[in-house]
């Protein structure tokens, strides 16, 4: 019982945060609007929350990073995509205490992501047997699958949910700042058994994320916040993309790896 209180007190705080952040001037196109306010030649109300308008977003951050990923996988190191990726990672960071920052980091982080994924996948394809487009297109799939099954309903987001995604967040933020700092982390950095049980782990948490994403989609609409939300929501979609793409690569190269190491 006082857990799921306080998964209901997790999930009101992080909503109120939103309509904190996000939440329209008073009296804007209401009731209670200054006379003045409501003449015409007057300041136009701004623009409230359109998930249509998040999803565009988010693609246009996709396209981003595929074009940076030719890059990388064309002509960057893997010194240069280390750096690229600590930097995106610390960008991920700053967004969650920043949302308002979202329209400049969302473009910087898909660019320095897909530079680093690029560089990445180019030693995925080493290993043959198509990995990287099979990682792209299994990517894509998840995501369709995920938007389906929320927006059919068969998949209803509870406090529960969101704290679960919450918390493999964390882990997973973690392990990558373990990893950052020089230590080894069983299955992120090989192959085998344990790449692809931590593969697995690291897919069902960006699923999970995918659907608490929506659900912020879907409810920042409903509140009729401001629309530079938008940007926030795409970036937090973007995020768990990447990490259902590096898992997927993970995966399919455990299972095609042989237990090898990553270059």
């Amino acid at each position: 019982m006082r857990q799921n209180q306080y998964m209901n007190t997790t999930v009101r705080s992080a909503f109120k945060r939103i309509d904190t952040e996000y939440r329209q001037p008073a009296g804007w196109g209401g009731p209670a609007a200054p006379a003045a306010l409501m003449t015409p030649g007057y300041l136009s109300p701004p623009t409230v929350f359109s998930a249509n308008r998040a999803f565009d977003k988010l693609i246009l951050l996709c396209i981003v990073a595929l074009v940076s990923g030719v890059v990388g996988y064309l002509a960057v190191p893997a010194g240069v995509a280390f750096g690229c990726m600590v930097v995106a990672f610390g960008l991920v960071l700053v967004g969650w205490f920043r949302m308002r920052w979202a329209k400049v980091i969302a473009p910087a982080y898909s660019v320095l992501e897909g530079v680093a994924l690029g560089s990445i996948s180019a030693s995925y394809a080493s290993i043959g047997h198509g990995i990287v487009p099979t990682a792209i297109v299994f990517t894509a799939a998840v995501f369709v699958a995920a938007l389906v099954l929320y927006r059919t309903g068969l998949v209803r987001v509870t406090p529960r949910m969101m704290s679960l995604a919450f918390m493999g967040a964390l882990g997973l933020v973690a392990v990558g700042l373990l990893s950052l700092i020089g230590l080894s982390v069983p299955g992120l950095n090989s192959f085998g058994n344990a790449g692809l049980i931590f593969g697995i782990m690291a897919l069902a948490i960006a699923v999970l994320n995918l659907f608490t994403d929506f659900e912020y989609v879907t409810r920042s609409e409903a509140m009729g916040i401001s629309a530079d939300a938008e940007w926030s929501a795409a970036f937090a979609m973007m995020t768990a993309l990447v990490l259902v793409y590096i898992s997927m690569l993970l995966i399919l190269g455990s299972a095609y790896g042989g237990g090898g190491r990553r270059r």
